[in-house]
């Protein structure tokens, strides 16, 4: 290490120059590749073309090399700095002190900038890679990206490894950085590839990793933090702060030469090369890492079912059996194997797609933007159906927009697990096919007032019905539990015309019942005088024919009587007539037997009110 003793202010501008070109290619390098892996990270619908695969781009297989490759990007751009200062000051002796000045509040500001969210990203993405839930291929093909990756780093490692201290006394730390980033990069590519494969212990290995970047851009900026509350250096003694313990024991104890003890004796000052119980272990490494090995592999034919699962047991390929939730002992793998099924839960699919997560709101809290289900909007969960009908003997088309989802799951029996283990990739797929079709053969033969007045129930269970059978029919082993039918209407570009001619309908339907009001008003008014004229015309014959019969009885009478009374009946009815003429007028009678001249004399001149009676001459 004595060529990391030259003074870094001596040295040639030609060598000064080259450090400056090489900390600025290695900058580049690092800058670019983080770049890269940032945008992976951030849009993973843009590398795919789907948003299926963005939990398989989150996993470690791209977070873990990214922060390893920021703690680089942090390191060059901290040695950069430096290397700049060295040339300026190799160039111009005067500005020597822009070197100590250089390694002090800059390196405190620039590394933890960039190795602080580098470990903080490390950490909270730790535990990753999953096996992703799309497509299983997607992760082969990027850990095998990752591990082409590696090699981009280890060649610049290499290059590092090369580098004379003299020219740049950071190489060393910098070469261990990118050595811990490789190691790193390749680790994830692999992870990813075995996550796929379901093999165990994956998400372990991935914390480890993830605690190594983060352990590493911790202590990183703790050294350059560490640099505030110390006198700047001479030119000769400044450095980057890129010094790193583990990055150093990580590269230092892969190296053939010493092992792991070595750094472990430069670093810390433990010699375990002494220890017998060191001697120990590694003189029972082996037998205990075959039999741990064994054990392993037997262990893997011991299989715990959840209580929400069942597993089909395949011996050497063939399915054998069913287990149901419980510890279950088979052959290890791959002489044996367990698939995985469900064993109770329900899923929900659109048929329009998977429906949204559901909204939970409080009982005062305003209703989410789910729950409106005015169909004057069109809604993603909706789907556009056509109707060909024959009405009045011409063939029609007419749309209707409905919301259906559809509740499924695998069939409770052995035998059904069996079919959907073996009979579909894809359920979900299935169903929704399964469901199209058969809404498509209900719907095709009704017209829209049939759909729209339908009763929801028995439709819902007619369709149930139809893509059970069909389900049944592909050996498919699931079972429909339900169809919900959300909404069924016309679509919404038809809302305002059916708007308008529902409410024509029910206008014309009010006019005709307002005019039968009116007309039945006018028959009972017309039955009613119709009654009152033959009432009266009845009463009227009847007085009439009392009245005569009447005088037909009175006639008679008179009759008999005149025949028995004769004159004095005939004079007793003249007195009885004159009687009745006379009955209200003044009557005078005078005697037939008075002579003429002493008869009286009357006076038939009106009385005038007032005057005394008058006189008789």
């Amino acid at each position: 290490m004595k060529a990391e003793q030259t003074p870094a202010s001596l040295l040639p501008p030609t060598l000064a120059a080259e450090a400056v070109r090489l900390t600025r290619r290695l900058t580049f390098a690092a800058g670019a590749l983080s770049v890269l892996l940032a945008l992976a990270l951030v849009s993973p619908a843009a590398i795919t073309g789907s948003d299926a695969h963005a939990e398989t781009l989150r996993s470690a297989v791209f977070t873990l090399p990214l922060a390893a490759t920021l703690l680089c990007l942090a390191a060059a751009l901290a040695s950069l700095l430096l290397t700049r200062a060295r040339f300026q000051a190799s160039v111009l002796p005067d500005t020597a002190a822009v070197v100590g000045r250089a390694a002090r509040v800059p390196q405190a500001i620039m590394v933890p900038s960039i190795a602080l969210p580098a470990a903080a990203l490390a950490w909270l993405m730790r535990g990753s890679p999953l096996p992703p839930t799309g497509a299983p291929d997607t992760g082969y093909t990027l850990g095998a990206i990752a591990i082409a990756a590696s090699f981009s780093m280890l060649i610049a490692e290499r290059n590092l490894a090369a580098v004379p201290a003299r020219a740049l006394p950071e190489a060393a730390a910098l070469r261990a950085l990118a050595f811990l980033a490789t190691l790193v990069t390749f680790g994830a590519g692999l992870l990813e590839i075995a996550a796929n494969l379901g093999l165990p212990a994956t998400a372990l290995l991935s914390s480890l990793l993830a605690l190594l970047v983060a352990a590493t851009g911790l202590e990183l900026s703790a050294r350059a933090l560490g640099r505030l509350f110390l006198p700047p250096p001479s030119p000769d003694a400044a450095r980057a702060a890129v010094q790193s313990a583990i990055a150093r024991i990580v590269a230092a104890g892969a190296a053939v030469e010493g092992g792991i003890g070595a750094p472990l004796r430069q670093h810390l000052g433990i010699d375990f090369s002494r220890s017998w119980a060191l001697a120990y272990v590694r003189a029972a490494a082996l037998p205990m890492l075959g039999f741990f090995l064994l054990l392993a592999w037997g262990l893997s034919g011991v299989t715990l079912v959840p209580l929400d699962a069942r597993a089909v047991y395949e011996r050497f390929g063939a399915p054998v059996a069913v287990w149901h939730p419980g510890l279950h002992l088979g052959l290890p793998w791959p002489l044996g194997t367990a698939r995985a099924l469900e064993y109770g839960p329900v899923h929900e699919i659109g048929l329009a797609g998977t429906p949204g997560p559901i909204e939970h709101t409080g009982a005062e809290d305003p209703a989410p933007a789910s729950a409106n289900r005015l169909w004057e909007q069109a809604h993603p969960e909706e789907v556009e159906l056509l109707i060909a009908s024959a009405a009045s003997g011409r063939e029609s088309f007419q749309s209707v927009s409905a919301d259906l989802r559809i509740l499924y799951r695998v069939g409770l029996t052995d035998e059904a697990a069996l079919r959907a283990a073996y009979a579909s990739a894809n359920p979900e797929t299935l169903v929704r096919s399964a469901a199209g079709r058969a809404v498509a053969d209900y719907f095709v033969g009704r017209t829209l007032d049939q759909v729209l007045g339908a009763d929801r129930a028995a439709m819902a269970e007619a369709l149930r019905t139809d893509l059970q059978g069909a389900l049944d029919r592909a050996a498919s082993g699931l079972d429909a539990v339900a169809v919900v039918i959300e909404a069924v209407h016309p679509p919404a570009g038809a809302a305002d015309a059916y708007h308008n001619v529902r409410a024509a309908e029910i206008a014309a339907q009010t006019s005709i019942a307002v005019e039968r009001g009116a007309a039945a008003t006018v028959h009972a008014q017309s039955l009613q005088y119709a009654f009152d004229q033959t009432a009266n015309a009845t009463a009227d014959a009847a007085e009439t024919v009392a009245a005569a019969k009447t005088a037909r009885l009175r006639f008679t009478a008179d009759q008999e009587a005149a025949s028995a009374g004769g004159k004095s009946f005939l004079l007793e009815r003249y007195f009885s007539a004159l009687t009745a003429a006379l009955g209200k007028a003044p009557k005078t009678i005078i005697d037939h037997r008075l002579n003429t001249p002493d008869a009286a004399v009357l006076d038939l001149r009106p009385l005038v009110p007032g005057a005394g009676p008058a006189k008789e001459e």
